[in-house]
């Protein structure tokens, strides 16, 4: 009787086939159906979730990819119409931003909003302009992939309608902010021209963190996860535990003062005079007033207004005397017009001829009218080649060098620092530049032996009159902060702008994409002191450990914790100040624990750098956010409230104290002047995407969005 094994003997070929069938089986086919059960042990597991939903990793990744296809897709038909792919508006890729569409989707059907098969053809239609044909746009769809699937003509109708129904429900939003009406305009008047003049008292979270009861661990670990690859941000109320970029840099400084002073030493009398001698034609012109002769600025009494043999300029072709005369009154009202006739009038005189020229007529080299016959000069007159040289010194009046040397002194020296400057830092860049060199071999090899030696730039700023610094590991915004080097620049060539160069900030040189290690870089700041700077070590940003970032974590967490403390001693005190009816100053009298401060009269909104309005910083409040501005200017004189800062770290009681001006004037001003609507547009666009924001973070709210994970960009 033939066992088992003599069974699988003599079919083995036959199943070991079968089995490596049921094995790729296993490896393509088993993951997507996996995939389909939605999670449990094995699956795919939950992305994000929502009250009424949720979508799992494998089906968000295949939402970002057909959000890809449709993008494509609208590109491709764009570019066959004729238009510009760089300036379409196309739906943005990132996760956050598609699941957002989900939850705007959701929205839209709670409102009934459909996006029909005709309403998908008339918006391809006036994306393409009409412009493509139906079977262009088959074929493109014939020619899109999702991985290595073809895209079905359906799934793109149905990707795009999905697409379309979130855009025209977040349009239907943008509509109720659709025209200006008055109040509104009121309002943001206000916001630009009203000021409040307030007293505040600050009450910090920081002060109170330690009422705060202690967190188990389980509750540290849950907060670190939530916010453990979230980058710090100075005016976010979230923290942020990934640590950012930092870099580690070495400087020197020349300082401009100290240069000049140093060089201005050795500039010499004979320097000056070749410099005057050599720029005074187009530096040291005398001033126009100083070139005209009084007795030429009005015609004599007893000569006729038309009088030619007294010409003040060299008349243009086609005009006599006269003409030229008669414009002189006009151009003394009429800015650089005056100096510019005055000095073509002293600049074609020969100073030797002066005499004669009162009693000789004026030369007309182009005039049409014939010389009177006991007018005409004794001597022809010469061609206007040789009869004055504009160029020749002797028809130019100068300032006189005693009255500029000191001026010239300040340029030479200013040329002889700066051209010391470079041959120093030319020289330092030389070594930094070898003992970079130096260091990449001895890393090369192994780093076994003693590392070369680094520059020493005590030494170095010691011998060459320069100021040496060193930092720590620092993130660009605390180079910033730092002042001085890290807010310098310099000026780079660049032929692709208007001027064939440009300013490049520091920050970019040291802080930028590939930026290299111990790679020289010059700056100077506004000041005009000057830097040579290099970078010395380079940490990437990264998320540390919940260990390694227990400290910051629980400091973090009793921060969020602590702000409903802060918020009742700001309250009490307010209250207290309505009740009593006394300022904040009074009521704490001598106490150290907490100060009044009186803060300068401000508006809500203040124009910014580029024109546009940015909300206003006022001295004295920390980050003063949008809470703090609604609180101040909701109020009525002597009220009172209380309101955070924009990163909620600092609770103010907060009474007002005065508008500037009174609300029925500035109402007066608002009604003549009927308002600036290029700065009112401005604000109210700046309302809109605040409350567009707003919005959808509240829809995020009302649907309970949960991430598992933090959504990849």
């Amino acid at each position: 009787m033939a066992g088992s094994f003599d069974v699988f003997r003599k079919y083995q070929r036959s199943l070991l086939v079968a089995v490596a069938i049921l094995a790729m089986l296993a490896f393509f086919v088993l993951p997507p159906f996996l995939q389909m059960g939605g999670g449990g042990p094995g699956g795919d597991p939950v992305a994000a979730r929502w009250s009424g939903g949720e979508i799992s990793e494998g089906q968000l990744e295949r939402s970002v990819a057909m959000r890809s296809v449709v993008n494509r897709f609208l590109v491709e038909a764009a570019v066959a119409a004729g238009r510009d792919p760089a300036r379409l508006p196309l739906f943005p890729e990132a996760e956050e931003a598609v699941v957002r569409t989900l939850l705007v989707n959701e929205e839209a059907r709670a409102n009934g909003l459909v996006v029909s098969d005709t309403a998908i053809n008339d918006f391809l239609a006036q994306w393409t302009n009409n412009l493509v044909r139906p079977e262009q746009l088959a074929e493109i769809i014939a020619g899109l992939r999702l991985g290595p699937t073809a895209v079905s003509q359906h799934a793109l109708f149905e990707a795009l309608r999905a697409e379309l129904t979130g855009r025209n429900m977040l349009f239907m939003f943008q509509t109720g902010f659709s025209g200006d009406p008055p109040g509104w305009r009121w309002d943001y008047y206000k916001r630009l021209e009203q000021k409040a003049a307030v007293e505040v008292v600050a009450v910090p979270v920081e002060s109170v963190v330690a009422d705060v009861p202690a967190p188990t661990e389980a509750t540290l670990r849950s907060f670190f996860d939530r916010y453990k690859d979230d980058l710090p941000d100075p005016r976010s109320d979230a923290p942020g535990f990934r640590k950012p970029r930092r870099a580690k840099y070495e400087f020197f400084v020349a300082k401009r003062e100290a240069f000049e002073a140093a060089a201005s030493k050795d500039v010499t009398d004979e320097e000056i005079t070749a410099f005057y001698e050599k720029n005074k034609a187009t530096m040291f012109r005398a001033a126009a007033e100083e070139k005209t002769p009084p007795a030429e600025t009005a015609p004599k009494a007893d000569a006729p207004a038309a009088d030619p043999a007294k010409p003040e300029t060299p008349a243009s072709p086609g005009k006599d005397a006269k003409d030229s005369k008669d414009a002189q009154p006009a151009n003394e009202k009429q800015g650089n017009n005056e100096l510019r006739t005055k000095v073509q009038a002293v600049a074609f005189k020969q100073p030797a001829a002066e005499a004669k020229l009162e009693t000789k007529p004026e030369t007309k080299p182009a005039s049409t009218e014939k010389p009177v016959a006991d007018s005409k000069p004794a001597t022809e007159p010469a061609k206007p080649a040789a009869d004055a040289e504009p160029t020749s010194e002797t028809a130019l009046e100068f300032e006189p060098l005693e009255k500029v040397k000191d001026r010239i002194r300040e340029q030479l020296a200013r040329e002889k620092a700066n051209a010391r400057i470079d041959a120093i830092f030319s020289a330092i860049a030389g070594d930094i530049g070898r003992y970079a060199e130096d260091m990449a071999l001895w890393k090369a090899r192994g780093g076994i032996a003693t590392p070369p030696p680094a520059p020493d730039l005590d030494k170095i700023a010691e011998k060459q009159a320069l100021e040496a610094g060193r930092s720590e590991l620092v993130t660009a915004e605390q180079a910033v902060a730092s002042g001085g080097l890290g807010q310098s620049f310099e000026f780079v060539a660049d032929p692709g702008s208007r001027f064939g160069i440009r300013q490049q900030n520091w920050l970019d040189s040291i802080f930028g994409q590939n930026t290299m290690p111990l790679r020289p870089v010059t700056s100077r700041d506004v000041a005009g002191n000057r830097y040579l700077s290099w970078k010395t070590d380079d940490q990437a940003e990264f998320t540390p450990t919940f260990a390694d970032a227990r400290d910051d974590v629980e400091f973090s967490w009793r921060i969020v914790e602590g702000r409903g403390i802060a918020r009742k001693k700001a309250e009490e005190l307010a209250a207290r100040a309505r009740t009593e009816k006394q300022s904040f100053e009074m009521l704490l009298g001598g106490s150290t624990a907490l100060k009044a401060t009186k803060i300068e009269p401000f508006t809500w909104l203040a124009t910014g750098a580029n024109g546009q309005p940015v909300l206003s910083q006022p001295e004295g409040v920390q980050m003063a956010g949008e809470e703090f501005m609604e609180a101040v200017f909701g109020l009525e004189p002597e009220q009172t409230t209380v309101a955070f800062n924009e990163p909620r770290t600092v609770c103010y009681a907060i009474r007002l104290t005065a508008f500037e001006p009174p609300v029925a004037e500035l109402r007066e001003k608002f009604l003549e002047a009927k308002s600036d609507p290029r700065r009112i547009g401005a604000v109210a666009q700046g309302e809109f995407s605040r409350s567009f924001g707003d919005w959808l973070t509240g829809l995020e709210k009302r649907y309970g969005l949960t991430w598992v994970r933090q959504p990849r960009r």
